[in-house]
């Protein structure tokens, strides 16, 4: 530093504003290291005295500025060094003076806003290297900390030589983790041993974590925070032989770092270091000795998942399946860590006992006595297994790209037998039953006394509504009714209108040109020599002869493709729609995918798609058109399961004698004189008198080419034949009618406010039961400071719950992060809104627990 720029910077301090109290001003230049001694008679300061102090005239400088000259400014210069602080004379002088350091150090800390204590110098001095590169110390004060102990230097320091993302202990051990386990490829401790303080690293992986290994082997290290959370789990069998890895002290330090991880963007690495370790110390078969109870309260690895998930795999592989315990299992790992990692596994776990939970129900068959009942029975709560069916095959697919290995093989063991439960139990049952019941009450067709029937849709629900208001109809192939009812919950969610969901019965056979003809308008359908439906006498195949059809009800009457509708402006969709009374929207995703033989294992996750493009299209509908009557509905539905067909499964046309007009997998149209001992009969006169149709009675394919084998529809089966009608409503937010969507709440029911362990529990109620306009939340919970800054690890719950008030109840564990609690302070639980980011509970806590600070090294 120039005598230039000592004189100027000097000169600055000078001129300062005097605090109160105080006439004149005195700074103490500290230098040690005497690098400027010689430069003092070059200094020229205005109105300033310097006094230069050797050691032998502490008396007189005393003096000379308590007693002689109490109004001049002095610079007191200090070169000395004091091993007792009573050998320093000037020191109450110094406490009410100021300081100035003209040294590199000195000014370094001073750019660090850094208090210029002894100890702080001292690690400074240490780290000449580190501050030689602007680059560092830049990336160092954009840390803006306020330093108080070398403590937080040193974590500082490290946090830019390991490029953490937070300058913590536990950031800069999962930076120098994150960048590799091999000692010699790890960057993050190279540039630390060069620029920083390996003994610094020493120190804070011994405090903290327990592990006192000098040379900081990092996979060691690793393995010993890994096996010492691991360790929680409280059964020394697991641990046996590796106690030299833990630290039963550090159990819950090692155990709360690996979480904040785990919520970072590094988990994939945390996932895979863990993955690795957990096979080097085969931790999985050391599980396979603990009892699940014990291993669903624990979540330190995700090998617990695994050994949790497999063991009920396994066992439904062997045709166990322990619905009621796999529930509660499912239900108690939904806060855990690893949750989302293994979420499909654990779905199609829960699908499957859901599966099994409705077997139980029914392990008699179903027993009823008119096939009207059945049918409504189907439609209140039968078609539930349709949907956990599925459901379990979209969890299956999406499965298959996440996991590997053990738990990927059982669980297609698993779906083996899931397979037998839906396929040759329910799907058996059920149609069974279903057949017997309708046999002897078709002879004169397929529409059935008391059943709604799909020809007689326009003249019930279009022609009512249409002579008042624009109605919209939406017609969605293969729409089945099991999805129709997740569409219409999602209705009642999501949007400002009502819905409602019933069912009618579809035409035989239940397939596309069939039932899009007999949602027309018509007097009469009927079939021709080609095969072709005609709706009073007009071709009804494409969208643009539908139109025809419904313009001649009114002219302004039009039908349309969703893509078509898609791809207008708003502008044009309105003018589109102005002046008519019918518009038909023609939406085809399911039956796209799942007619096509490369496509067909895709189908649930097209019912998936539609119910979202539906949703949508009724907003759609409501903000760009103005509609507010709309129906949802479809031409049929299907069957569909997943396991390849055995010979036994098909059938050949030749179960039918006589002139067959048309095969589909699962009907058959033939002549009027034909016959078959195999299949059921199912008169169409209502198209002609010249032609009759046949349908399985049993869940079999008929062999024909092209298409796919598992997706089929055109049958009688409750699955193909009970088509959704969805009536949907718009409600204005002026209307009394109007019910505003509201999310469920948590609310804390534990009565404890005071927390006296590093890792707690805590019990949640959800007050109110989803369903209707009352919809499921997300919520993020964890325990802060008055600062509002989280001292504890966040816990996502997913308010959802449908049954009872005590079955409403989430019990959350929470893990306390390294801090320094004040045990007098008032610490706050927030319950926060995940979606809106607002709190909507806060309680008080008081913490009465020791921690080590994270600068306290």
């Amino acid at each position: 530093m120039t005598i230039d720029n000592i004189n100027r910077s000097l000169a600055e301090h000078f001129a300062k504003d005097l605090p109160d109290c105080y006439d004149r001003r005195i700074i103490f230049w500290f230098d040690s290291e005497r690098e400027f001694e010689s430069m003092l008679d070059e200094l020229d300061l205005t109105d300033v005295k310097i006094l230069k102090l050797t050691g032998d005239n502490f008396f007189e400088a005393k003096m000379l500025l308590s007693e002689t000259d109490t109004q001049s400014n002095y610079l007191v210069y200090d070169p000395l060094t004091y091993k007792k602080r009573e050998d320093n004379w000037l020191r109450d002088i110094q406490l009410y003076s100021e300081e100035f350091r003209a040294d590199l150090v000195s000014m370094q800390m001073n750019e660090l806003k850094m208090p210029q204590t002894t100890q702080l110098r001292r690690a400074m001095k240490h780290y000449k290297k580190f501050f030689e590169s602007k680059e560092r110390v830049g990336k160092l004060a954009a840390l803006a900390t306020k330093y108080e102990t070398a403590g937080q230097l040193h974590i500082d320091i490290m946090a830019v030589l390991s490029g953490a993302k937070h300058n913590t202990v536990n950031g800069v051990i999962r930076a120098i983790l994150c960048d590799s386990l091999d000692n010699e490829e790890n960057g993050a401790l190279e540039r630390i041993a060069k620029f920083g303080s390996e003994q610094a690293l020493h120190e804070m992986t011994a405090k903290f974590f327990g592990f006192s290994n000098e040379k900081i082997p990092l996979y060691d290290l690793a393995t010993h925070i890994l096996l010492t959370a691991f360790s929680t789990l409280g059964d020394d069998r697991v641990t046996s032989g590796l106690e030299q890895y833990i630290s039963p002290e550090k159990q819950t330090a090692c155990y709360a770092f690996l979480d904040d991880w785990n919520n970072s963007d590094d988990s994939e690495k945390l996932f895979d270091m863990a993955d690795n370790i957990s096979r080097h110390y085969n931790l999985t078969d050391r599980l396979k000795k603990v009892n699940t109870d014990i291993l669903l309260k624990a979540d330190s690895l995700p090998c617990i998942d695994e050994v949790i998930i497999g063991r009920f795999m396994s066992e439904i592989g062997e045709d166990i399946i322990k619905a009621e315990e796999i529930l509660k299992a499912v239900e108690s790992r939904r806060t855990s860590k690893w949750y989302d990692r293994y979420s499909y596994l654990y779905d199609g776990l829960y699908y499957i006992a859901k599966m099994q939970e409705f077997h139980y129900e029914h392990i008699t068959g179903f027993h009823y006595g008119r096939y009207d009942d059945l049918w409504k029975a189907y439609g209140k709560d039968l078609y539930i297994m349709d949907t956990y069916y599925r459901r379990l095959h979209i969890a299956f697919r999406k499965s298959l790209v996440s996991t590997s290995g053990t738990l990927d093989d059982l669980f297609k063991g698993a779906i083996v037998t899931a397979e037998k439960i839906y396929k040759n139990w329910y799907l058996s049952e059920l149609n069974g039953q279903w057949c017997d019941l309708i046999k002897d009450y078709i002879c004169d067709g397929f529409a059935l006394d008391g059943i709604s029937y799909q020809k007689d849709f326009y003249k019930s629900n279009i022609k009512p509504i249409a002579s008042d208001s624009r109605v919209f109809v939406i017609i969605s192939d293969a729409l089945r009714y099991e999805v129709a009812m997740e569409l219409n919950e999602k209705l009642l969610r999501e949007t400002n209108g009502t819905a409602k969901l019933t069912a009618m019965q579809s035409v035989f056979p239940s397939v596309t040109k069939f039932g899009m003809a007999a949602l027309l308008p018509h007097d009469e359908l009927t079939v021709n020599d080609d095969m072709k439906i005609l709706c009073d006498g007009l071709p009804t195949e494409s969208t643009e002869n539908r139109d025809k059809i419904l313009k001649r009800c009114s002219p302004k009457n039009c039908a349309i493709t969703y893509e078509n509708l898609l791809s207008m402006n708003q502008t044009q969709r309105r003018e589109l729609v102005s002046g008519a009374e019918v518009v038909y929207i023609y939406h085809n995703k399911i039956d796209a995918v799942g007619d096509k033989a490369n496509t067909e294992k895709q189908v649930f996750e097209a019912c998936t798609d539609s119910v979202e493009e539906m949703k949508n299209l009724v907003r759609m509908v409501v903000n760009s058109m103005s509609g507010s009557n709309i129906i949802i509905t479809a031409d049929h539905g299907f069957l569909y399961s997943n396991e390849p067909l055995s010979e036994s499964d098909k059938a050949e046309t030749s179960l039918v004698s006589g002139n067959i007009s048309e095969t589909g997998r699962r009907y058959i149209i033939a002549d009027k004189n034909s016959s078959s001992d195999i299949l059921m009969k199912i008169p169409m006169d209502e198209y002609s008198e010249s032609i009759k149709g046949f349908a399985p009675y049993e869940n079999i394919r008929i062999k024909k080419q092209g298409g796919g084998m598992n997706f089929v529809h055109g049958g009688i089966f409750l699955q193909e034949c009970c088509v959704p009608v969805i009536i949907f409503k718009n409600i204005s937010k002026n209307s009394k009618k109007f019910v505003d969507i509201k999310k469920v709440t948590l609310k804390l029911i534990s009565m404890t406010r005071k927390i006296s362990n590093n890792i707690f529990s805590l019990d949640f109620m959800q007050p109110e039961a989803v369903g209707g306009k009352i919809v499921p939340a997300t919520y993020e919970i964890y325990l802060c400071d008055k600062q509002s800054v989280p001292v504890s690890d966040v816990q996502t719950v997913t308010a959802d719950k449908t049954g009872e008030l005590q079955d409403r109840v989430f019990k959350i564990r929470f893990t306390l992060k390294s801090a320094d609690f004040d045990g007098n302070a008032v610490y706050y639980l927030n319950v926060v809104d995940k979606e809106a980011g607002t709190i909507i509970e806060r309680t008080e806590f008081s913490v009465k627990i020791a921690f080590a600070n994270d600068f306290d090294f």
